[in-house]
């Protein structure tokens, strides 16, 4: 239905030929779908006829052999036609955790697993270039299939925990081996780094066709995750604790995780339990690598790898914005990255004073040290930088949108949650000199919020001979209005009485104004 006219839809089905053409899909899809839940139930009561009881040796001969493969098949068969049904993903995945445990049900029975030397144990990795094609193909087809956005995290996250397995080191010596994993793991991360590239390549594809999707953008998000969760390139390992979380949580789509910070909001999209989500996988074998063996090997980034993902973040989000300012989704993201970005430019600045007073630093320093040296600056100077950066989105970004689009909400959304996140705290209201800057810019967004109104007056009194109603004259400047009334409300608690009553009688006179122009809403205004 995405992309589709809800009449046009309906008339297709009254064409009595396009109705006979949906009938007979409708018959062969029934067809598939009973055909998979048939083998995938032969496929388990076989192997639990054999494994669980000797007694049970019953076989139809006439049926052809069940394979994970098959019901492989099938489902990418029915997931290319309609990618939506999330139980058709679940048989997949369970599918996916069963092809590295199908052994023969004799081996099974004469084997102890856990004994088992590892070229009897398979691997537990999956093909991540099929499952990504797969979920490409249903992406095409529905850009907003919730279950194929979360099959193509689920397969991300599972390769990255499940590399295959190493071989067996000919050594006994116990270095030797541990060094041998962390060059396969290292290897392996790399990897990882290089299909995750890819993956914000296809993210910025996808935001070329549609730019508001909002599965892509948090798609993104996750990749961004996934990517810090991969380590630093460091090939020294430094004396440094990973994190109290546990190890699954370093994969679950978690900024906090390797940002290293409490105060980050963006939070995990895989559950505990998603690697594992069906079946289990042996992971007894002495040369088996699994996701606390990765989690031990990772390094935190060092401070230019984390200021360039957030740079490079940072920057998308301005190119999306700058390309449709009634882009909401980029705006959320700009404002999750906006608290970073601070911190990214407190760090850099922390580093230069640092650098020009002594010859001497280390070519490297990890996230932790530098957020730990951003906690020696003064609130004053965050709040300073703080409405540095401020006063940069309002110049550089939303001057310019709301003048070009000044009916469009999204900006006007971004200006309130700027406004707000720029107010001085309580600990900072005797720092005069703060608090003027503050009141300063917030003068600024008035003047040029009045120019806007004036400008939008002239338009509208000139762009039509036809005589307005007074509830369309200035419909365009209800927002701005609304934008001028929150300013003022802001300056309120910061200037004298006399001024701050002359500002009281313009903000009620918006209120008046947005009365006749959004009377819909007019009790929310006669309450402000």
């Amino acid at each position: 239905m995405h992309g589709q006219k809800r009449n046009e839809y309906k008339s297709r089905l009254l064409n009595p030929e396009a109705a006979t053409k949906l009938a007979t899909k409708a018959q062969q899809w029934n067809h598939l779908s009973n055909e998979l839940l048939q083998q995938r139930r032969r496929l388990f009561s076989n192997s639990n006829a054999v494994s669980s009881s000797q007694f049970d040796d019953v076989k139809d001969k006439q049926q052809k052999p069940v394979s994970a493969e098959m019901l492989l098949s099938l489902t990418e068969k029915m997931l290319s036609v309609n990618p939506d049904p999330s139980h058709l993903w679940n048989i997949r995945r369970e599918m996916l955790l069963y092809v590295p445990t199908e052994v023969s049900n004799e081996e099974l029975l004469s084997a102890d697993v856990s004994q088992s030397s590892s070229s009897s144990i398979p691997t537990t990795t999956i093909d991540i270039k099929a499952e990504l094609e797969l979920t490409a193909h249903c992406l095409q087809r529905n850009p907003k299939s919730y279950s194929s956005w979360y099959h193509r995290k689920w397969s991300l996250v599972y390769h990255l925990t499940h590399p295959t397995t190493t071989s067996k080191p000919t050594t006994d010596n116990e270095i030797d081996k541990n060094y041998a994993q962390d060059v396969h793991i290292k290897q392996h991360l790399d990897k990882m780094k290089s299909t995750l590239q890819s993956e914000l390549e296809l993210c910025a594809q996808f935001l070329l066709m549609d730019e508001r999707n909002f599965h892509c953008w948090n798609y993104r998000r996750f990749v961004v995750a996934i990517l810090g969760s991969c380590g630093s390139s460091s090939t020294i390992k430094e004396e440094m604790a990973i994190t109290e979380k546990s190890d699954m949580e370093m994969f679950n789509g978690s900024w906090s995780s390797w940002l290293n910070q409490t105060k980050v909001s963006m939070g995990a999209q895989l559950s505990q339990n998603a690697i594992t989500a069906v079946g289990s996988i042996p992971s007894n074998s002495t040369n088996q690598v699994n996701e606390h063996d990765i989690a031990k090997s990772i390094l935190l980034l060092t401070k230019q790898e984390l200021e360039e993902i957030i740079t490079t973040e940072w920057d998308f989000t301005t190119s999306k914005i700058q390309d449709n300012f009634s882009n909401g989704s980029a705006f959320h993201y700009r404002s999750k990255l906006l608290p970073l970005v601070l911190e990214t430019r407190l760090s850099s600045s922390t580093s230069d004073d640092f650098s020009s007073s002594s010859s001497s630093s280390s070519s490297s320093s990890s996230s932790s040290s530098s957020s730990s040296s951003n906690d020696t600056i003064s609130p004053s100077e965050r709040y300073g930088a703080m409405l540095s950066l401020a006063r940069d989105e309002w110049e550089s970004i939303l001057l310019n949108a709301v003048f070009t689009e000044p009916d469009d909400q999204t900006p006007w959304w971004y200006h309130r949650f700027l406004l707000s996140w720029a107010e001085p705290l309580a600990e900072l209201e005797d720092e005069d000199e703060l608090v003027e800057e503050y009141v300063g810019l917030l003068f600024e967004m008035a003047d040029s919020l009045r120019d806007l109104l004036e400008i939008e007056k002239e338009s509208d009194m000139t762009s039509s001979s036809e005589k307005k109603k007074d509830e369309s004259k200035g419909v365009k400047c209800k927002w701005a209005y609304i934008g001028l009334h929150l300013c003022l409300d802001k300056l309120l608690p910061w200037i004298d009485e006399e001024e701050a009553g002359e500002l009281r009688e313009e903000a009620n006179a918006c209120l008046a104004q947005l009365i006749s122009i959004d009377e819909s809403r007019k009790e929310r205004y006669l309450q402000l």
